[in-house]
């Protein structure tokens, strides 16, 4: 899995639309790795809760570059992350 700042710093020259199909793609992949994942070891357990964390994470992103909005539980590290990202995409 890719880091999800270092991935949206890289993608601030690119256009909106395909800043959310690429969040899209990257919260797909995610939810497949938690729905594959089989819960047996401690370790495995672990691994599960961070992708279903990454994933919400990746859903509250898409929300705030779909619709502007600054989801429920969202960060503000987070916030400002879209922020910049955000100002970068209108310049």
């Amino acid at each position: 899995m890719r880091d999800i700042d270092a991935l949206l710093h890289s993608l601030v020259n690119i256009d909106r639309k395909s800043l959310i199909a690429i969040l899209i793609s990257e919260a797909d992949a995610v939810r497949q790795l938690v729905n594959a994942a089989r819960q047996r070891t401690a370790s495995q357990r672990a691994k599960l809760r961070e992708a279903e964390q990454r994933a919400a994470r990746l859903d509250r992103m898409l929300s705030f570059f779909r619709h502007g909005d600054v989801a429920t539980g969202m960060s503000h590290r987070d916030i400002k992350l879209c922020e910049t990202v955000a100002q970068k995409l209108r310049a």
